[in-house]
């Protein structure tokens, strides 16, 4: 991870796969919804608030679990390994 080093407000997040949701042996169907993207928080940037002069607080951390938009974030694979890329106001909710 290394390689990469987010700039500018966001947010370098590494992919979380759902579980498939059971009942017995039977596999529970998600009916093709549309549903975020889920991803810890690998990587993040400074926000600098250019009105103010100064850099803007955060209240994301490396380590946490995110949701984020379908469409909301870059997809790229470095050395075979998959990352998204956002910006931090991008980001839905954080998962507890």
């Amino acid at each position: 991870m290394s390689k990469l080093k987010p700039v500018n407000g966001n947010v370098i997040l590494r992919p979380i796969e759902e579980e498939e949701q059971m009942s017995g042996n039977i596999i529970i169907p998600d009916m093709g919804k549309e549903r975020p993207d889920m991803g810890e928080i690998i990587a993040i940037s400074e926000v600098y608030n250019f009105n103010k002069g100064e850099y803007a607080p955060t209240i994301l951390k490396v380590g946490m679990k995110v949701l984020i938009p379908k469409m909301g974030a870059q997809a790229i694979t470095i050395d075979g390994e998959e990352y998204y890329i956002t910006a931090q106001n991008s980001v839905l909710s954080i998962v507890e």
